[in-house]
């Protein structure tokens, strides 16, 4: 008796816990089949935006987690929707548009401004696409300047609202390069430091467990450094950030290769020299090849992108169907954080 009492109490904390982690995650179902969610951003009104990789596409969810189209699939000459970023004060959304298959024939990129109220375009930087270009991630300085890491190239470019074409702001062969000759993708996550002195460039290793490494770029003097990570099981697992941001003094990323952790922590030294990982993975069953994520009233907003089955993660899952709907996971961010 005193067995059997002891396997039904095992039983009944299981259900508990599996019940409490249940009533305190959710998922938000997007529109669109061929979506493969991307970038995610928190709008001052706490909307969400939603970007597609396959079709787009930028969706809202409001508020009460309704979904309705920003910008829909084949409006405002958007092919791929990557990263966002987005300006206060001035009302604008940038987002970095990217063509795998140009009027040329090849891949490029350019810059969409839209206006966050109307959502009306405002401005295409430049016009005509970079060619050989893979915009991904974007960030804002306070003075308006908007960089954009480059995952064909070891480049970061740069424009702002009154350019006429955007430019290379840095580029450094040995630091902002993936290293591995198989993998054509290198710069991923961007992100601007608070005291807004530094940009924070992540290169990836998106296939392999680890190597995964963080740039500092001096704004001000352009100065390119490797980012000093703690030895440890941490940075072993850390295979490059995708979207990043800084949260209360820790930069929070989605580490691409995620079955070894999908969200991950940096807490830098003061001048953003050395950091120290930390592998957030309490939640980590709600995730399926996540590229981003945004804070929400407590929670952190996650999208699920399912890359994996148009783009070789070499899982076995390339050109199988993905599970539909696609949807974004949201995990309380105290939790997360313990």
């Amino acid at each position: 008796m005193k067995t059997l009492k002891l396997v039904f109490g095992a039983v009944l904390a299981v259900i508990s816990m599996t019940v409490a982690f249940a009533q305190s995650t959710e998922t938000i179902a997007l529109q669109g089949n061929q979506l493969f969610p991307e970038g995610i951003l928190t709008l001052p009104n706490n909307d969400l935006l939603v970007g597609g990789f396959g079709d787009g596409s930028i969706q809202r969810i409001d508020s009460k987690n309704n979904v309705s189209y920003f910008s829909k699939s084949g409006e405002n000459g958007m092919a791929i929707a990557v990263g966002f970023a987005l300006d206060k004060k001035n009302n604008r959304l940038w987002v970095a548009n990217f063509n795998f298959k140009t009027e040329s024939g090849n891949p490029g990129s350019n810059m969409k401004v839209f206006d966050l109220k109307t959502g009306k375009l405002l401005k295409t930087l430049p016009e005509k696409f970079i060619q050989g270009a893979f915009f991904n991630e974007v960030t804002l300085d306070e003075k308006g300047n908007v960089y954009v890491s480059d995952t064909f190239a070891p480049n970061l470019w740069t424009t702002n609202f009154e350019a006429t074409d955007t430019k290379i702001f840095v580029t450094d062969a040995a630091l902002l390069k993936n290293p591995s000759p198989d993998q054509p993708f290198g710069l991923n996550g961007l992100t601007i430091t608070p005291d807004n002195k530094y940009l924070i460039a992540s290169v990836m290793n998106r296939t392999i467990k680890g190597g995964g490494t963080l740039v500092k770029v001096n704004i001000a003097n352009k100065a390119v450094s490797a980012v000093k990570l703690k030895e440890d099981e941490a940075t072993k697992a850390f295979s490059g950030s995708d979207g990043m941001f800084f949260h209360k003094g820790q930069l929070m990323m989605v580490n691409v290769f995620s079955s070894a952790g999908a969200i991950f922590t940096a807490k830098f030294n003061a001048d953003y020299s050395e950091a120290s990982l930390t592998i957030r993975n309490k939640f980590q069953s709600v995730y399926d090849r996540p590229t981003a994520s945004a804070i929400r009233n407590g929670k952190l907003y996650t999208v699920n992108s399912q890359l994996n089955h148009i783009i070789d993660d070499k899982d076995g899952k390339l050109n199988t169907p993905p599970v539909l709907p696609f949807n974004v996971a949201a995990v309380p961010l105290a939790e997360l954080l313990k």
